[in-house]
């Protein structure tokens, strides 16, 4: 005789076994030790006990401190994260004198160049001359950063602009109108200014400055003094005389037509009439670019004659030196 069995006690055989399994899981993971992070990129402006530790369960949403500042980091020392764990009730030990957390918070750098625009908009809004050149004084405050992914908006509050003196004070703002927003006190000095040509990059004995080569930059007006170049005209065409750097205003001194005949180097002199060319081969006493009347040295004659410069390698000579022509 075939006997049956019920199938619910075999069910509830089963389920009490998976209950056991799923709860020996659950113990198992709540044992798992608390682990630090050695390293922490945030990007909030609070600290919280999960962003320090790992396998803490409900406690990793606490608040424990401020976020650095945007941009920059601190380091959590042993015994401070010893005594964290401690009052919360982590189960964490450090395994040295030398765990530690460092934790850094993401940051984007706002652009100098854009709050001296908005200040000078300001300043202009308060009379400021509109050619004026702006000198802050302590530009190291224009160096903000803000928390990554903030749209770095700026705003100038307080505006004071001595018109006799002047000067001026701000506080700027970024990003403006933020209940968290960087707030930093600027002041300086507003200057009449001019407009000149200078080089872009730097350069030296031997290059030919271009057009390419020419920006234009707003200096104090007292700085054009009668042998600044104010052209660029003056400055195309033209060689410096030694190295020089970007961005500087340039004397007349400083730049030459470019040398075709260098010193101490061998020229062929030349004197023309209507008959005949007479040639000598001479040694130049200086440089000279063309044009550039010179003295140069007859290699035969040993006589020392006054010379224009007709090209590299070539001058020529009047008709009333041409006995130095010859020997």
């Amino acid at each position: 005789m075939t006997r049956l069995f019920s199938s619910k006690p075999i069910a509830g055989l089963l389920f009490a076994a998976a209950m056991t399994l799923s709860s020996g899981t659950a113990v198992w993971a709540a044992e798992l030790p608390a682990q630090l992070k050695p390293s922490v990129m945030l990007d909030g402006d609070v600290i919280r006990l999960g962003d320090l530790w790992e396998n803490i369960g409900d406690k990793a949403e606490t608040p424990l401190a401020n976020a650095p500042q945007p941009g920059k980091r601190i380091t959590l020392e042993t015994r401070w994260l010893a005594a964290v764990a401690s009052s919360y009730g982590i189960d964490w030990h450090p395994a040295s004198a030398f765990e530690r957390s460092v934790v850094e918070r993401a940051g984007r750098a706002v652009d100098p160049r854009a709050i001296e625009t908005e200040l000078r908009e300001a300043l202009a809004l308060e009379g400021a001359p509109a050619n004026a050149s702006m000198e802050i004084s302590n530009r190291t405050a224009l160096q903000i950063m803000v928390p990554a992914g903030t749209t770095p908006t700026i705003a100038i509050r307080d505006l004071i602009y001595d018109q006799r003196m002047n000067r001026f004070t701000a506080m700027v703002e970024v990003p403006a109108g933020s209940p968290n927003a960087s707030r930093v006190k600027v002041n300086g000095h507003i200057f009449a200014s001019a407009r000149i040509p200078v080089l872009s990059h730097a350069m030296g004995r031997g290059d030919v400055i271009t057009e390419k080569d020419i920006e234009w930059a707003d200096v104090r007006e007292e700085v054009v003094r009668r042998d600044i170049l104010t052209s660029a005209r003056q400055l195309i065409g033209q060689e410096p005389r030694y190295q020089l750097r970007a961005g500087a205003p340039i004397r007349t001194v400083e730049v030459q037509k470019p040398v075709v005949v260098a010193k101490n180097s061998s020229v062929t002199m030349m004197v023309r009439t209507k008959f005949m060319t007479l040639t000598a081969q001479g040694r130049a006493v200086e440089d000279g670019s063309t044009g550039d009347v010179i003295r140069v040295v007859n290699i035969h004659s040993k006589q020392t004659v006054d010379a224009k410069v007709e090209g590299p390698g070539q001058v020529s000579v009047t008709l009333g030196s041409a006995r130095a022509m010859v020997n």
